[in-house]
């Protein structure tokens, strides 16, 4: 998922390396930087171009780690595409997309932690858990301070 250049923690640090292989004339490696961190070609064409100063921004790297780390998950009990739109959603306050770019959070952990939480109340006879529920503890994970829950 991040073989080549590694999970950024930040959009500073994203932009920081693309910056200097932008500088150095490496425009196919700030392509794999971009593919690799979600981020649209669109972005990574206008930046290559020299028509913006940065490839990204906060929500525009937390919508790109949510969408490759969601094509990377297997489903179990919890499908994962719709949690991760609604992610995606609160992705334009910057406060929510600078949780889920940490290195520290992941849409794997955030998904076992709802299947978790889901699995604690199927055993207590739960049969059906609203979306909204769902969607409140994946936020949940998120918003948590720490590296784990």
């Amino acid at each position: 998922m991040y073989e080549k250049f590694g999970n950024f923690d930040s959009v500073e640090e994203i932009n920081g390396c693309a910056g200097k292989l932008l500088k150095d004339g490496k425009n196919e490696e700030v392509r794999k930087l971009a593919e690799e961190n979600g981020i649209t070609e669109w972005f990574t064409d206008s930046y290559i171009a020299g028509e913006t100063e940065e490839l990204t921004d906060w929500m525009n790297a937390a919508i790109g780690k949510l969408d490759v780390e969601a094509g990377g998950h297997k489903d179990r009990y919890v499908p994962v595409q719709p949690v991760a739109d609604y992610l995606k959603s609160l992705c334009i306050e910057e406060q929510f997309a600078r949780r889920v770019r940490r290195r520290t959070k992941s849409m794997e952990a955030c998904m076992a932690y709802v299947e978790e939480r889901t699995g604690k109340l199927v055993k207590e006879g739960t049969t059906c858990i609203p979306d909204l529920t769902v969607f409140r503890w994946a936020r949940d994970y998120f918003m948590e301070e720490g590296a784990g829950k």
